[in-house]
């Protein structure tokens, strides 16, 4: 199992297919920094090495992580194998055991979690929580804090209907579709990993897919369009699209076939009436028009 070293980073060997589809699996030695948000791996632990030969082969940023699975199925060839999906890429790695496997899969999933600010509650003595964020804005020369407002639902979601909780967590729920994806932000362009729900109800994304209120919902009658992203994201690899009248939503899938998935289920269980809206809005005009003409002469004159 990868353990944790003076300074609490989990860390440890593993064999790594640092070209991607080579089948060729090179030791390395991985280092999880949770502060800083990557994953670094080297030849060698650094502790071993001299200053000069102690530097990275690569690096993965946490927040990019969308999935980090068992894959001893895909690849059967090679023992304990798992898997790292991030910004579109797949990276295989192969660890000593099954412990070692779960415990850094466990650790992997734990680190790139997304944690949602709670609502300040009243202290009980008539006095409100004062560790709220705030903003610093300069007026005439004068630096002014501006609290911020901390709420369930993120940025610019707040001309979108109110977020009801059905009381299941989120897997639990009947759904067309459902699973974890990456989207971007309203406001900060940012990319966070939300487990999405296609039901009934509309499409809505959750913290978690254990979370049992929606971060936001989007009613069906609200998505005028669903389609692969056609959008100049170099970096992002299976894109597909949710629109609606005030935003275009941008989900990223682990795989083509997930997002091929997503967008036929999805397009197959919106009102029709959306359907055949938005066929008739992409149609392109006709350059010609076809009119039916009568000539109606006045009576007993000729022309």
């Amino acid at each position: 199992m990868p353990y944790k070293d003076k300074n609490g980073k989990f860390c440890g060997f593993l064999n790594a297919e640092e070209k991607e589809g080579s089948g060729k699996f090179l030791r390395r030695y991985f280092l999880l920094d949770e502060k800083k948000s990557r994953l670094y791996y080297y030849k060698d632990n650094p502790g071993n090495l001299h200053a000069d030969y102690s530097k990275t082969c690569g690096e993965i940023e946490i927040h990019f992580i969308s999935r980090v699975s068992d894959a001893r199925k895909l690849r059967p060839k090679v023992d304990n194998c798992f898997s790292i999906t991030y910004a579109g890429r797949t990276i295989y790695l192969e660890a000593e055991d099954g412990d070692d496997l779960e415990g850094w899969i466990k650790a992997l999933n734990d680190a790139s979690k997304i944690t949602v600010p709670v609502k300040h509650e009243d202290l009980g003595n008539g006095k409100k929580d004062s560790r709220a964020g705030f903003t610093a804005e300069i007026a005439g020369g004068v630096v002014c804090k501006i609290p911020m407002k901390v709420s369930d639902e993120e940025p610019g979601s707040s001309d979108e209907s109110p977020n009801e909780s059905s009381g299941l967590s989120a897997s639990a729920m009947q759904s067309y579709i459902s699973g974890y994806c990456v989207k971007q932000g309203g406001m900060r362009k940012n990319w966070k990993r939300r487990y999405f729900v296609f039901s009934e109800s509309g499409f809505q994304y959750y913290s978690s897919d254990r979370a049992k209120e929606p971060l936001r919902t989007l009613p069906k009658t609200d998505i005028i369009d669903v389609r692969r992203s056609s959008s100049g994201h170099s970096s992002r690899d299976n894109l597909f699209e949710v629109v609606t009248a005030k935003r275009t939503f941008y989900i990223q899938c682990d795989d083509p076939a997930d997002t091929d998935k997503w967008v036929n289920m999805m397009k197959q269980n919106l009102p029709t009436t959306q359907i055949s809206l938005t066929q008739s809005l992409r149609r392109p005009p006709t350059n010609s028009q076809e009119m039916a003409v009568t000539r109606v002469f006045p009576s007993k004159e000729w022309v």
